[in-house]
């Protein structure tokens, strides 16, 4: 598979790149890929629940912003020794698997053996150097993943991991694996998915647009940004752990706590109705009112 060009989007913001990521999806020609580097933080799916897959009070010691996307899957490390990848193909003839496959043989000049796996995963001698999400659009879908090349391991570590005790929850849970780098730069490896898929006549772009298209990049970078994305979003929950309030116990949907129970099993009505991701809760939040 060939694409009638590549975007390789400039900066850092995740955001952004997001924003601009999608954006691309419904308006550009496509095929097209699509290849950006972000500064670090933690991004996760749709439908995940960061209490399940963060560490927010270290996150936050370690200034690492939480981002949720708009495709589905699981949580990932981002920093600039990871390489972004996106595929825009049509829906029409999409191959998940044949996608995998060719990002895989991209790589193999750079003398990497990867292989894959059923979720779209790419695997260096058993260690999980890329993970797969996926968006569909009318008739249009993006495929995207990550490239550990040189990424700093000891902080993904550090930050992915539970807040508190999850007893019931729904939406999508990540799958841990051991990781490891390319041991390649970035650079290097997002020439070699070009050489892999852009047609020898194709233009390399910055993903930018008219000014129309720059509008509605910016506003939907702004609903990424969101506490209403990023924190009311999670799929409902009963939760336990420690808050500011002590050891605390509540059920949470569309953001609001709807009971709360504290250590000693007392029912807490008064803080019912109010957003559970909140500096009143967890000092390691914003308050709401600041942002």
């Amino acid at each position: 598979m060939t694409v009638s060009s590549v975007q390789w989007l400039g900066g850092l913001d995740p955001w952004e790149h997001l924003a601009r990521e999608e954006l691309l999806l419904e308006e550009a020609e496509l095929p097209v890929l699509v290849l950006y580097i972000n500064s670090p933080c933690v991004v996760m799916g749709k439908h995940q629940n960061p209490l399940r897959e963060v560490r927010l009070d270290e996150a936050a010691r370690r200034g690492v912003p939480l981002v949720r996307r708009a495709s589905g899957g699981g949580t990932v490390w981002h920093d600039e020794g990871n390489l972004n990848w996106s595929l825009l193909l049509p829906k029409a003839g999409y191959d998940r698997a044949a996608v995998t496959r060719q990002v895989a043989e991209a790589l193999s000049p750079l003398g990497l053996t990867l292989d894959c796996g059923e979720k779209g995963d790419l695997f260096l001698a058993g260690k999980k150097v890329s993970g797969a999400a996926y968006l569909h659009r009318r008739d249009r879908v993006l495929h995207h993943g990550t490239l550990l090349c040189r990424a700093r391991l000891d902080e993904l570590h550090g930050v992915l991991g539970p807040t508190g005790t999850l007893r019931e929850w729904v939406g999508v849970a990540s799958r841990p694996m051991a990781v490891t780098n390319l041991e390649v730069d970035p650079s290097v490896a997002a020439q070699a998915l070009i050489r892999e898929f852009l047609d020898a006549e194709g233009p390399v772009g910055t993903g930018q647009g008219a000014e129309a298209f720059e509008t509605k990049v910016t506003a939907r970078a702004r609903e990424l940004a969101s506490l209403e994305w990023l924190w009311d979003q999670t799929p409902p929950f009963h939760w336990e752990g420690q808050t500011r309030l002590g050891v605390l116990r509540a059920r949470v949907k569309d953001g609001r706590i709807l009971e709360a129970w504290d250590d000693r099993s007392l029912n807490m009505s008064k803080i019912a109705g109010n957003y559970f991701f909140d500096h009143d809760l967890f000092e390691y939040i914003f308050p709401r009112e600041a942002l």
